[in-house]
Order: C-alpha cells, then sequence, then structure tokens
C-alpha cells in the first residue's frame, strides 16, 4: 500500500463504553422516567461515547460544505443545470443559502470549500482546495484517477484537521454539487451491495422518464468500470465524486481526534460507506441527523448501522440537516445542566 494512502486510515479508536455507561447513569439519575427522553437520551450516550466524557463539549462548532461537479451530469440525469453549483457556494459563502441560514439559528459558523467546481470561483470566502474542474463522466472514462481520489480525501481531512484545531468540538458536514444524487447512488450501489434500481431516486424531482434515464447511466457506468466495493478509493476514483470524497476525509479526521461529526442526508450516505470502506469503525462516530425522501433510505442507513435522529421530509442537502441536529444537542445540554435529579427529591422509582 502507498505511503500517502496508509496516512488515510488511521487506527480509529473504540469509543468510550466507559463514558457511555457513566453518561445513562446520569441521564437515568434525572427527575423524569428512565427513558423518558427517548433519543434525545441516545444522542448523549453517544456523544460521550465519542468525546469520551461525561461533561460533552458542544459549544463551538462548524459546518464544512464541500463543493465540486459531475462529468456525468452532461448526461441529462438531473433536472438542474451545473452553473447553479458555483453560483450556490458563492451564495452559501455570503450566507444566504438554507444551511447558511439555519447555521445562524444554531450558532454555528460554515465553511465552504470548493474541491471540484467546474468554474473559477473568485469569490475569497470560498476556500480553494480544488482537485480539477470537476470530475469526468464517468459513462466515457473513469471519474478521476487514483492520485485525485487520495488528494481529494486529503483535503477533506485536512479541513476537518484544521476546523479542530481552530477549538471546535462538534463538525457538520454537507455539499454542492449538480447531479451528485447520481454519483452517490453508483457508489452506495457498489460499496453496500445494493441493487441500482433500488438506490437511485428523484433527485431534484425529476421525472419518471428521467428517472429511468438516471438509473440505466448509473448501471451503465458500474458495468463498465466494475469498482472494487472492497476499495474505497477505486470505488471512489471511478464513479465518484470530489465532494463525497472529501467529506469522507472529514469523516474519519473526526474519528481519529473523537471528535462527533453530523452527517447529512444521502450524500452523506455515500461518504460514510466511502470512509467505512476505507477506514473501518467510522460509522461509530457518525451522527446521523436525518432520513432522506430519496429512495433505499431505510435499506441504505440499515445498511451503515446508523440510526437517524428525525425525518422531516427534507432533500435540500447543503448540510441543512446535520446544522438542525445541533438544536437537539442544545436541547439534551440544557437537560443535562439544568434538571433535578432524583437524588435532590428524595424520589426513587420502583419497578
Amino acid at each position: 500500500m502507498q505511503n500517502n494512502e496508509t496516512k488515510l486510515k488511521p487506527t480509529i479508536e473504540p469509543i468510550s463504553q466507559a463514558a457511555r455507561k457513566a453518561m445513562r447513569e446520569k441521564i437515568d439519575n434525572l427527575a423524569k422516567p428512565v427513558g423518558g427522553l427517548g433519543n434525545l437520551e441516545v444522542l448523549a450516550v453517544d456523544l460521550a461515547g465519542i468525546e469520551q466524557r461525561v461533561e460533552l463539549q458542544t459549544e463551538k462548532r462548524c459546518c464544512l460544505v464541500f463543493c465540486g461537479d459531475h462529468g456525468v451530469e452532461r448526461e441529462g440525469v438531473s433536472a438542474t443545470p451545473r452553473r447553479v453549483t458555483a453560483m450556490q457556494a458563492v451564495n452559501m459563502a455570503a450566507g444566504h443559502s438554507s444551511v447558511a441560514a439555519l447555521a445562524k439559528a444554531n450558532h454555528c459558523e460554515v465553511k465552504v470549500i470548493d474541491v471540484g467546481i467546474d468554474a473559477d470561483i473568485l469569490d475569497q470566502a470560498v476556500i480553494n482546495l480544488k482537485i480539477r474542474k470537476g470530475t469526468n463522466n464517468f459513462i466515457e472514462k473513469p471519474a478521476m484517477t487514483r492520485d485525485e481520489a487520495i488528494r481529494d480525501v486529503q483535503a477533506g481531512y485536512d479541513v476537518a484537521a484544521q476546523a479542530i484545531h481552530e477549538g471546535n468540538q462538534i463538525l457538520c458536514v454537507g455539499e454542492l454539487g449538480i447531479a451528485n444524487t447520481t454519483v452517490s447512488s453508483a457508489m452506495i450501489a457498489s460499496l453496500l451491495s445494493l441493487p441500482v434500481a433500488d438506490v437511485v431516486g428523484r433527485g431534484s424531482v425529476i421525472s419518471d422518464k428521467r428517472l429511468a434515464h438516471k438509473i440505466d447511466v448509473v448501471e451503465k457506468g458500474l458495468a463498465k468500470w466494475q469498482p472494487d466495493p472492497t476499495d474505497g478509493l477505486d470505488v471512489l476514483s471511478k464513479v465518484g465524486g470530489f465532494e463525497i470524497g472529501a467529506k469522507a476525509g472529514a469523516m474519519i479526521c473526526a474519528a481519529a481526534h473523537h471528535v462527533p461529526l453530523i452527517m447529512d442526508g444521502f450524500i452523506s450516505y455515500a461518504a460514510l460507506a466511502l470512509a467505512e470502506a476505507m477506514c473501518p469503525g467510522i460509522q461509530r462516530y457518525v451522527i446521523a441527523s436525518h432520513a432522506t425522501r430519496q429512495a433505499g433510505t431505510k435499506a441504505i442507513l440499515k445498511k451503515l448501522g446508523v440510526t437517524p435522529m428525525f425525518n422531516l421530509g427534507m432533500a435540500t442537502g447543503e448540510g441543512s440537516g446535520a446544522v438542525v441536529t445541533l438544536a437537539l444537542i442544545d436541547d439534551i445540554q440544557s437537560v443535562l445542566k439544568n434538571m433535578t435529579t432524583l437524588e435532590d427529591m428524595g424520589v426513587n422509582f420502583t419497578a
């Protein structure tokens, strides 16, 4: 294995079972029915295990939004033109996209990172880590070279490492990239051994005719290049996208540093499948925000071994669902800090 590939596969330590147990005991001792706060309690226990502490650190948070374009968009798989990626990246950096607006409500910084937009972005608020201007059309040739795939994942890792160095205690990840549901479907079908027709969804609300075409495009790409599902970098290089590889790199970095990372929707599922293929154990460090309305979500999440916090019918992407989850984290933090304990009340529950 090449040394630069080895660096992207750090040893991921198990989450702290001792911290999980201590958090569970703390929550169960609060003045409420055991399990009365449902998945909020599960969230607190998961965060404790990741951070390896009971006193959770959640105040400083950052959403990393990786942006890239896809050559396969030229096959007509999306109802949205590719120029929107560049336009929305600038809009987001100015604070006017959906994730930017939601981030303001949840006291979260947003960093917009260009890893493969098919345009020259002159706005200095957009971080330029461009591998190149968009991937290849995977119907014609592999999406990227293996070296580009390595550089891509490393870029995501480095951005996350910098965010952690800046003191961020929670990371969210999002993305921009027209046609990325097509690319994510190809990666998920390969990495998780799921039928293409069960995974490909309508993305940007496409017609039945375009959906059938989209399924055909994904099937042709996978049949032509036969990506190896045991080799994440092979899948990324043949049918992947720059923003997806970068998100996987951020996930790997967060796990290596015991920092909770909140993933978004369908594109994040592909990134987690990639990260898990490269570095098993990543899913234990990831908080799944929401279940998307894309096809195959239930089967995909079961394969990944994660349970989403909520389902609001969201399909915007950008990291919007991840940022909304921060409100739930603030909720459970308030419970942990402000609720009376059973000992304070002199009450014991008896089964």
